[in-house]
């Protein structure tokens, strides 16, 4: 089960791409239960997938049926950290997803890898307090420091 820090981590993400992509009509975010096919039998669930405007992928209404995401993003838990660094990886380099962020909380980390012809290759890394600026999203800026807590709710 995902902690309440990584889904509050998963929803500033999908946030911030949204907020970025809808004035531009640059694509859309989706989070957590729609399925990525893999291969004819295997399918996983990123904490969050983004479409680029003009993306050919087939989507269904429960799962993607061909094609990939342009950004995949992956928030550590402590029983997935090896699972989405090693497997999911691996799987989305083989179906040619061209970014994959992962995001470890507990370390206060970002990474944004780049596939590089059948592998990735760290383009980016950003930690605590920094304002992350991916290349490919021009005007994007996430202030890494919003992520890392949940805001106490206000008493009055």
């Amino acid at each position: 089960m995902p902690t309440d820090i990584h889904e509050y981590i998963v929803t500033l993400l999908a946030f911030f791409l949204t907020a970025w992509a809808r004035p531009r009509r640059a694509g859309f975010a989706l989070v957590s239960g729609y399925k990525v096919r893999i291969g004819e039998r295997r399918g996983v669930m990123p904490d969050v997938q983004f479409y680029g405007a003009g993306n050919q992928a087939v989507r269904g209404r429960e799962a993607l049926e061909s094609g990939h995401p342009d950004l995949v993003i992956e928030v550590l838990s402590e029983n997935s950290a090896r699972y989405d660094r090693v497997t999911k990886l691996g799987y989305y380099a083989a179906i040619g997803v061209p970014e994959y962020c992962v995001v470890d909380p507990r370390e206060r980390t970002l990474e944004r890898l780049v596939l590089d012809g059948d592998k990735y290759v760290i383009a980016a890394a950003a930690a605590e307090e920094d304002v992350f600026r991916p290349e490919s999203f021009a005007g994007l800026e996430i202030a890494l420091a919003e992520l890392w807590t949940i805001p106490e709710e206000t008493r009055h």
